[in-house]
């Protein structure tokens, strides 16, 4: 950089900015558009302008391509900002940047997909992990082609008009976030594979025996449709790459006259409600019961697929932990029953965090920390069973202090600090079960 310029006077200069860009989606699109050029996803931009301390640990060639376009959006003045920060050679080297990739291996073509069903001419489907998914577009293997996509949008920018897509950023970060916590619902995506994009002339090879779609070698995928998705998925790739849940992936090899009228066709039909489908294979009643405790009541948005919880972000509890809890707690016969058991441990949290919800944040109180709610589990289970009304929760938590001076914790596992050993559960659910049978 040029004497008198530092990396700290640089993010200086981005926060000054960052206020109005969080108030521009427009400006945050055409922000990405540029910057996707060197490989800068829409969630890496996210993370900078939302948490500070991400400015300070990125790089210097990032920071400069980003404050440029940030001059570029907020500034009326016409001198080339980049300038003033490098020399000529300085900017020759920002201009060829791509960011690395944080992994090393990468999809390379031929790849195969397998258990591939064929559903029509040059149309086959398969289910596809999202890992995979995410992986496609670090690999560079599926990509954004504005001239198929169905919700791509011009754009008027200072040296013309570009075309990007049509992405919402609360969309595309609470996607994100549903897929890195395993708690994203399966839905349809569209790849098409581009006719002539094969080295041989050929894009995929269908083995009816076994099953199995090959792309082959040159070949690329355009996102038809479920750009959102497919975009959020790799954005959670590059953060967790052992992400959990998959997506009902059509592929097809048609001409982009072809796909255009496949968007005119999909434009035209009936909206049909997406199958909620999530987590699928449990093995256990009392995780359906968590999954309605996730979809609505006081729980919702507190329920981490995580090993640890992020009391910051408003989570109090892992799903295995409820899980058990209630697995422990009650006792499930059917399907028909687990309905009846959320509404119950919904009722209790509802009059739990009326009362107690300022022990929330309380770094120093027990009371919502993630492995007391098998005590939390078991006292709803028992006030349930000795019907006694919900409104007596607040004096019958009373009886217990929840400071994490109570040398009772400490008697019974609980460490300092609010960690709490696994081995200790059963001590902490007698404690809760003392409530009642006094």
């Amino acid at each position: 950089m040029k004497v008198g310029k530092t990396k700290e006077l640089l993010i200086d200069e981005i926060k000054t900015k960052i206020p109005l860009l969080v108030q521009s989606n427009l400006k945050l699109d055409e922000i990405s558009a540029q910057l996707h050029k060197h490989q800068i996803s829409i969630g890496n931009i996210l993370e900078l302008i939302n948490d500070e301390s991400r400015l300070y640990e990125a790089n210097l060639q990032e920071l400069l391509l980003l404050g440029e376009q940030l001059y570029i959006k907020f500034n009326d003045a016409d001198d080339d900002w980049i300038k003033e920060w490098l020399n000529a050679s300085e900017i020759k080297e920002l201009r060829l940047y791509i960011k690395e990739s944080p992994y090393e291996e990468v999809i390379t073509l031929p790849y195969t997909f397998e258990n591939a069903v064929k559903t029509g001419h040059n149309e086959y489907v398969a289910v596809i992990p999202n890992a995979i998914i995410g992986k496609l577009w670090m690999s560079g293997i599926t990509m954004y082609n504005p001239n198929i996509q169905r919700q791509a949008k011009k754009k008027k920018i200072k040296n013309g008009i570009i075309e990007v897509m049509n992405l919402n950023p609360k969309s595309l970060r609470d996607i994100e976030k549903q897929a890195l916590e395993g708690d994203l619902i399966t839905s349809t995506l569209r790849y098409n594979a581009k006719v002539g994009s094969g080295e041989n002339g050929i894009e995929f090879i269908y083995d009816d025996r076994e099953k199995s779609l090959t792309l082959l070698e040159g070949s690329s995928l355009d996102v038809l449709d479920g750009a959102h998705r497919t975009f959020s998925i790799y954005n959670a790739y590059m953060k967790k790459v052992n992400l959990e849940g998959a997506m009902i992936v059509i592929f097809s090899n048609m001409t982009e006259a072809q796909c255009k009228r496949v968007q005119v066709d999909m434009a035209k039909a009936n909206p049909i409600p997406k199958p909620r489908l999530q987590e699928l294979a449990k093995d256990k009643l009392s995780d359906e019961v968590v999954i309605e405790l996730k979809a609505e009541g006081e729980l919702k948005g507190r329920i981490t697929s995580n090993s640890n919880v992020k009391y910051s972000y408003g989570e109090v509890v892992t799903f295995s932990e409820l899980s058990n809890a209630i697995d422990n707690s009650f006792s499930i016969e059917n399907r028909l029953e687990v309905i009846n058991i959320a509404k119950i441990i919904n009722e209790y949290m509802m009059y739990l965090f009326a009362h107690h919800k300022t022990n929330l944040m309380d770094k120093h109180s027990l009371m919502f920390k993630s492995r007391m709610f098998i005590g939390h589990i078991e006292l709803a289970a028992k006030m349930y069973e000795y019907s006694i009304p919900f409104e007596n929760l607040k004096m019958n938590l009373d009886k217990i202090d929840f400071s994490i001076t109570n040398t009772l914790w400490e008697e019974v596992g609980i460490l300092k600090y609010g960690n709490i050993s696994s081995r200790n559960r059963m001590k902490i659910q007698k404690i809760f079960q003392q409530i009642i049978l006094e």
